[in-house]
């Protein structure tokens, strides 16, 4: 089975390499400037949220890291549109809401979330959301509760990477954004962690099990792409010939038309009467 590269923010490849305590380490230090220790954090990968009513929809978040002072929930998104911003959002509000629990009072830790996106989807229209730019200019809830950070690569790395944030975030976002292992070990050399990051990566790819799954996404998502391109040309055709026998046309001059046979035209036909 051939070897095809998939980016760091893919959904699969983030999960895997930052369940490892060290390197969400890295990047959260990274990220807020911070020096937090291995003592300082409660790791928890691809952990499912609790539910606040016994029929709430069951959330699995991608890494939930525990400190002392706050609750930071990492997600990667291959491709951010209204949907995963609404997932976000929900993981957010749960994370949050669930730790205040009967005859508690209202001091619950205050939770940031960092959504690392691949691209934008469209026009997404945010309002009190938004993205995290290069130069750290932020938009979002920002209140004593909430920070909520998209970042969203696809517009970064048109932009200098060298603006506005330290060399370690830098070296993130680029590593995030390479298109190949090569590449991402020219960005990663020099420092252990990056360059740890990256063979973790390399290893997965190339880990047979790993390959078949994405082999096995990829036929999936084609056929849905298939099936779905399918049913819009059925729906075509159909309405085609709805419109000639609106129009009193041959019945065997629809099926030449459309290429429908005269069962589903008459079919069609029985639905007008």
């Amino acid at each position: 089975m051939a070897k095809k590269f998939h980016p760091l923010f893919d959904d699969k490849c983030f999960n895997h390499v930052f369940s490892k305590e060290e390197y969400v380490l890295d990047f959260i230090n990274a990220f807020f400037n911070k020096k937090y220790k291995h003592e300082d954090i409660l790791l928890k990968s691809e952990d499912v949220l609790l539910e606040t009513e016994y029929n709430d929809k069951k959330l699995r978040c991608d890494l939930v890291a525990e400190f002392n002072d706050i609750i930071l929930n990492l997600e990667a998104y291959t491709v951010l549109g209204k949907d995963e911003v609404n997932k976000s959002k929900s993981y957010a509000f749960r994370i949050y809401g669930t730790q205040i629990k009967r005859g508690s009072k209202y001091l619950p830790k205050r939770v940031i979330q960092v959504n690392i996106c691949g691209k934008m989807a469209g026009n997404i229209g945010f309002s009190k959301y938004g993205l995290l730019d290069i130069d750290r200019k932020i938009f979002g809830i920002l209140d004593d509760d909430f920070i909520i950070y998209f970042i969203n690569l696809d517009k970064i790395k048109e932009e200098e990477y060298n603006v506005g944030v330290n060399d370690k975030l830098n070296k993130y976002f680029r590593l995030f954004n390479a298109k190949s292992i090569k590449e991402m070990k020219k960005i990663s050399k020099g420092d252990d962690v990056l360059m740890s990051i990256t063979e973790c990566l390399k290893e997965f790819l190339n880990n047979e099990e790993t390959r078949k799954d994405f082999a096995r996404e990829e036929w999936e998502a084609r056929k849905n792409q298939a099936i779905g391109e399918e049913r819009g040309e059925e729906r075509s055709l159909n309405t085609v010939a709805k419109n000639l026998l609106k129009m009193k046309a041959d019945i065997k001059y629809i099926t030449d038309a459309t290429g429908l046979t005269e069962q589903e035209v008459l079919k069609l036909q029985k639905t007008l009467q």
